[in-house]
């Protein structure tokens, strides 16, 4: 009769492999507009210790360039610890993207650039500005009818936001765009100090 207890210490580990594999698919094959995972869906689906599942996901993540981030409803990214049943968890690249990467993720290399420029415009106005003001800059910079195109799947997909009249720099660009790079790779961080550009 075998031993009812051999193996017994491999099950946890079993479990955790499967939390992970879990938390890997919820994560990385979501649906709907709106990418990420709420933290509670994340305590339901995995258990209380849904945390510890998350932080052993990013180290297996690593290597693949990208990472776990949890965010509030701002956007802004928040430490892995305390009680984050209301935050928002996403996988992000951990380097910007390539040229190549961008483009066969479905980006046009004038869409990337009309964000850019957007998002250094709103910057350098302190975060916001009348959308009328943007579109006239962006005008100025790019032709054709796909400007308004553009825009419009920039606030739709979350990297612009736009409240009545304003255009402001939407959450999804404060997660997976180091907006501080992208300042001091246009000189805008050497103005925003008084220095000379």
């Amino acid at each position: 009769m075998p031993c009812p207890w051999r193996g017994w210490w491999r099950v946890p580990a079993r479990a955790a492999g499967a939390k992970i594999r879990r938390a890997a698919r919820l994560l990385l094959f979501r649906g709907g507009a709106k990418p990420g995972v709420k933290g509670w869906e994340l305590a339901k689906a995995l258990g209380d210790d849904y945390l510890e599942v998350v932080k052993a996901l990013n180290a297996a993540l690593e290597p693949l360039g990208l990472e776990v981030v949890a965010v509030d409803e701002e956007g802004r990214r928040l430490g892995m610890e305390g009680d984050l049943r209301r935050a928002l968890f996403l996988v992000v690249l951990r380097e910007p993207p390539t040229i190549e990467e961008a483009k066969t993720s479905g980006w046009r290399i004038d869409d990337l650039a009309v964000l850019a420029a957007s998002l250094l415009y709103l910057l350098a106005r302190g975060g916001s500005a009348p959308r009328s003001e943007l579109v006239s800059v962006l005008k100025a910079k790019f032709r054709g009818p796909r400007l308004a195109y553009a825009l419009e799947r920039l606030i739709r997909l979350g990297y612009l936001e736009e409240e009545g009249e304003q255009v402001k720099v939407g959450w999804r660009s404060r997660v997976e765009i180091d907006l501080d790079k992208l300042v001091g790779i246009s000189g805008l961080s050497s103005l925003a100090r008084g220095g000379p550009g």
